[in-house]
């Protein structure tokens, strides 16, 4: 598998953790559809990153890669006093911006059409 598909099966794995993590424990409505929609979000790009790499998917995986970043942060900050879920929180923004710099590198190493 090349750099490209390695980012795009780490955003299928930070999609299908933050998914879970949204369906199992969150209970805020707001932060419900928010983690959610960059879940699918993820997940697109992850998918597309897999089946047809260029220029515009990495430029959708970098775009992803700063609102996951910083929708985790400010979800870490929120919820500071709760051991668990910031921990989540951060272990996330790590997966995420993995895999958006993963991408990144691999398509500065490329010529993507």
């Amino acid at each position: 598998m090349n750099r490209l598909g390695i980012a795009g099966a780490l955003w299928l794995g930070a999609a299908g953790f933050a998914i879970v993590m949204t369906l199992i424990f969150r209970t805020d409505p707001l932060q419900w559809v928010v983690t959610l929609a960059i879940g699918v979000a993820a997940a697109a790009v992850g998918l597309w990153l897999i089946a047809r790499p260029s220029a515009l998917v990495v430029s959708a995986s970098n775009a992803v890669s700063v609102v996951w970043i910083v929708l985790y942060a400010v979800l870490t900050v929120l919820q500071s006093d709760e051991v668990a879920a910031w921990t989540t929180d951060v272990a996330l923004i790590a997966i995420g911006g993995a895999a958006g710099l993963v991408a990144y590198r691999a398509a500065a190493k490329a010529k993507l059409g």
